[in-house]
C-alpha cells in the first residue's frame, strides 16, 4: 500500500481516454542523492510489465519524505549494472530535484515551492505523480495567468504561465522553421490581449505573417502607411543613417550634422513662430538670431525639414573658413539626396511641408489611446532589410522614452520577430543604434515598464547578453546542435539537461522554462483557429510550378517595380509613389536617378495615382525620348521652383 502524506490528498485525473490508474505506481528506489539530483533504480516489475513510459525523459516523479513531497524530473535513463543473477537488465534514471510540495502547519495551505528543505534518504521509494500533485504545481495560481496548452505528461492539467513574471522580465520563443513558432507567438499574444484588452503591444513583422492573426484588435502599419520622420531620430541614429561607413569621414560629417541639424530645428521653430516657411528666409539675415535661440537643443523633440538641412550645408560650404575642405559637405549632401531619391526611405521624408505632431505618430504606433486595438503590427514585408534596422531602432527607443517619461504608467511590450536579423551576435553586422537600444531595454526595461519578446529560429546568431536577459523561454524543436548549446547556456533553473530531447519535440509542442512557471514543463500547445493562424512564409513550389505564371504582363510589373524599387499592388497600380507626400526642395544628383524617377519628378509627367493601371504606365513609357525632350524633362524636374 502506498503511504499517504498527512494533509496531501492523492487524487486521480478525471475520466476519459487519459484516466490515470486508481493506485499510484512505485517507479523505483533511490540509490544516490545529491543537492541537485538523485539516481534511482527502476523496479524490475516496471521493466517486466513494459511500463518504462511512466519514467520517460521529462516525466515528473515524487518522493515522499517526513515533511513534504519532493518533486523531480527525469533527465536521463541508462542500463544499470549487473544484478545478483549476473544479468544487466536493470535500469537507472537520473532525477533532477526541482522543489517540494508542503502544507503550512498554521494555514493548512498546500502549495509548491522551489528548493528543498527536507531531502530524501537512500532507499526511499519514488512514485508517479497524481493529478492533484500536478494541479498544485502547474495550475494552482493566484496571480494573473494565461493558458497556453496542456501538460504533456497528463493532458487533463492546464499549462498556465504567469503574465506579470513573463512580461516584466522578458521572454523568448525559439524553435526551428516548421516547429510551429509563429503560431505559438500568435497564441501567446492573443491570450495576453484577451486577459489585458487595454495593453500596448508592438510586433515587428518582417514577412507579413501576423496581419490576420488578431482580427479587429490590430492596427496594421505597412511600409506605405508608416510615417517615421527623420526629426524623430536621435542624433546617434541620424548620424549612423546619414554619414559614411569610413570612420574618419564619418567623424567629419558628424561635426557638420551637429551644427546644421541644431540650426535646422531652430529655423523651423522660427518659421512656425513667424508663420512663414523657412524656404523663403535668407540664412545670412537670421543666422545671429538662430544662434541666440538657446531654448532648443540638439536633443529637443522639435521638427525640422530635410530641405533646411541641405540648405544649411550649402550655406556652410559658402563660408570662407570652410572653402579649403569642402569634401565632407559634398559627401553629406550627396548621401542625403540619395536617400531622398530612394523610395525605400520614403517613410522618413513624408509630410515635410507640414510635419505631423509627435502625439499623432506616437499614438498610432503605441496605441494611445487603445481604441479597441491593443496591438500594432509593423509590417516590414515591403521594407528592405537595410531599412528594417532603422525602424526597429527608432521605435524601440521611442518606446523606452515613452515608458520613462510616463513614469511606468504606460507599460509597452515589444515583440521582435526574427530578432537575429537586427540584434546579431556579430557586432560588425546590423545597425549599431538597434543593438544599443535593444540591449538597454533587455538590461533596464523592467525598471521602466518596457518588456521584450525575442523570437528567433537561430538563437546562436543572437547577441548573447540579450537572450540571457530573457527570464522565460519557450523552446520548441531545435535540430541544430550549436543552437541547442546556446540555449542550454541561457536556460534558468539549472535544467539544461532537460534540453537533450529538444530535437524530438513535435510540432506545436514546447518546453517552458523560467520565472513565469513553477517548474520546467513540456506542453502540448492549444490549437489556434484557422482564421487566426499566421500566414506561411514559405513559397508553395508545387502549386506555383503547376503552371507558368510568368506572363509578359506580370513580368512587366515585376521589372518596373525592380527598376524603380517601388512595390506595386495586384492590379498593376503603384502602391506607393516615390514622393507621394514628401516634397523635394533640393535637386538630387541626376546621375543617381533612374529614368523612371526623373519621369516621376517632372510636373508634366506626374507619376500615376494609386489606382493607375497598365495603360497609364504604358503611356508614360511611350513618350518620345529625343535628346531635346530629355533635356527639357531634366530641366523641368530639377530646376523648377519648389
Amino acid at each position: 500500500m502506498i503511504p499517504q502524506h498527512p494533509g496531501l490528498k492523492q487524487a486521480m485525473a478525471p475520466g476519459g481516454s487519459n484516466r490515470r490508474p486508481l493506485t499510484q505506481i512505485e517507479v523505483g528506489r533511490i540509490l544516490n542523492v545529491g543537492s541537485a539530483e538523485a539516481i534511482i533504480s527502476i523496479n524490475k516489475s516496471v521493466i517486466r510489465d513494459n511500463k518504462l513510459s511512466i519514467a520517460q525523459i521529462g516525466t515528473m516523479l515524487k518522493i515522499l519524505t517526513s515533511d513534504s513531497i519532493v518533486v523531480g524530473m527525469v533527465s536521463s535513463l541508462k542500463i544499470g549494472s549487473s544484478d545478483t543473477e549476473g544479468m544487466a537488465d536493470g535500469c537507472h534514471a537520473t532525477l533532477n530535484i526541482l522543489g517540494e510540495i508542503s502544507t503550512n502547519a498554521t494555514t493548512r495551505e498546500t502549495k509548491f515551492n522551489r528548493g528543498v528543505r527536507t531531502f530524501p534518504v537512500l532507499g526511499e521509494a519514488v512514485y508517479t505523480m497524481s493529478a492533484t500533485d500536478l494541479q498544485i504545481i502547474f495550475s494552482k495560481e493566484t496571480s494573473p495567468c494565461i493558458e497556453i496548452g496542456r501538460l504533456q505528461q497528463d493532458n487533463s492539467i492546464i499549462a498556465n504561465v504567469r503574465i506579470d513574471d513573463m512580461l516584466s522580465k522578458h521572454f523568448a520563443i525559439i524553435g526551428s522553421t516548421g516547429s510551429g513558432k509563429s503560431c505559438t507567438v500568435a497564441l501567446i499574444l492573443q491570450a495576453i490581449l484577451s486577459a489585458s484588452p487595454a495593453g500596448h503591444v508592438v510586433l515587428f513583422d518582417p514577412h507579413n505573417e501576423y496581419s490576420k492573426s488578431f482580427g479587429d484588435r490590430a492596427e496594421v502599419i505597412t511600409g506605405e502607411t508608416l510615417d517615421l520622420p527623420l526629426w524623430m531620430f536621435d542624433f546617434v541614429e541620424t548620424v549612423e543613417l546619414l554619414t559614411s561607413d569610413i570612420e574618419d569621414q564619418a567623424r567629419e560629417e558628424e561635426e557638420i550634422l551637429n551644427d546644421v541639424i541644431l540650426m535646422a530645428k531652430r529655423l523651423f521653430d522660427r518659421s512656425m513662430a513667424h508663420n512663414d516657411t523657412s524656404a523663403q528666409v535668407k540664412l545670412d539675415d537670421v543666422e545671429m538670431e538662430l544662434q541666440r535661440a538657446t531654448h532648443i537643443s540638439l536633443d529637443s523633440p522639435v521638427p525640422y525639414r530635410i530641405r533646411d538641412v541641405v540648405k544649411l550645408i550649402d550655406h556652410e560650404m559658402g563660408k570662407l573658413e570652410n572653402s579649403s575642405n569642402l569634401q565632407p559637405y559634398k559627401r553629406l549632401k550627396r548621401r542625403i539626396q540619395s536617400l531622398m531619391a530612394d523610395p525605400r526611405y520614403a517613410f522618413i521624408f513624408r509630410n515635410q511641408a507640414k510635419p505631423r505632431p509627435l502625439e499623432e505618430t506616437i499614438g498610432r504606433i503605441f496605441r494611445l489611446p487603445v481604441n479597441g486595438k491593443p496591438i500594432s503590427i509593423l509590417d516590414f514585408s515591403s521594407i528592405p532589410s537595410e531599412t528594417l534596422n532603422i525602424v526597429v531602432a527608432v521605435v524601440s527607443r521611442l518606446a523606452f522614452e515613452l515608458a520613462t517619461w510616463s513614469e511606468r504608467k504606460v507599460p509597452i511590450l515589444l515583440v521582435c520577430e526574427e530578432a537575429h536579423r537586427y540584434i546579431p551576435r556579430d557586432a560588425s553586422q546590423g545597425f549599431h543604434a538597434t543593438r544599443r537600444i535593444i540591449s538597454r531595454i533587455a538590461k533596464e526595461g523592467r525598471k521602466y515598464g518596457v518588456s521584450l519578446g525575442i523570437i528567433s529560429q537561430r538563437p546562436s546568431e543572437l547577441e548573447p547578453s540579450t537572450l540571457s536577459q530573457c527570464s522565460t523561454i519557450f523552446s520548441m524543436r531545435l535540430s541544430n546542435e550549436i543552437d541547442q548549446n546556446f540555449v542550454r547556456a541561457a536556460v534558468p533553473d539549472g535544467a539544461a539537461e532537460l534540453l537533450t530531447f529538444l530535437p524530438s519535440l513535435g510540432t506545436a509542442e514546447t518546453m517552458v522554462f523560467g520565472e513565469a512557471v513553477n517548474l520546467p514543463m513540456r506542453v502540448l500547445l492549444n490549437n489556434l483557429p484557422e482564421e487566426y493562424r499566421p500566414h506561411s512564409s514559405s513559397a508553395s513550389f508545387t502549386k506555383l510550378w503547376a503552371r507558368d505564371t510568368s506572363t509578359p504582363e506580370m513580368m512587366e510589373r515585376v521589372y518596373a517595380s525592380w527598376k524603380t524599387r517601388t512595390h506595386r499592388d495586384k492590379s498593376g497600380g503603384i502602391a506607393e509613389p516615390v514622393f507621394h507626400s514628401a516634397p523635394r526642395a533640393v535637386a538630387p544628383n541626376p546621375a543617381e536617378l533612374t529614368l523612371a524617377q526623373r519621369v516621376a519628378a517632372a510636373p508634366s509627367l506626374q507619376r500615376p495615382s494609386h489606382d493607375a493601371g497598365p495603360s497609364k504606365l504604358n503611356a508614360i513609357r511611350n513618350q518620345p525620348q529625343s535628346g531635346r525632350e530629355i533635356k527639357n524633362l531634366l530641366n523641368a524636374a530639377f530646376h523648377r521652383e519648389t
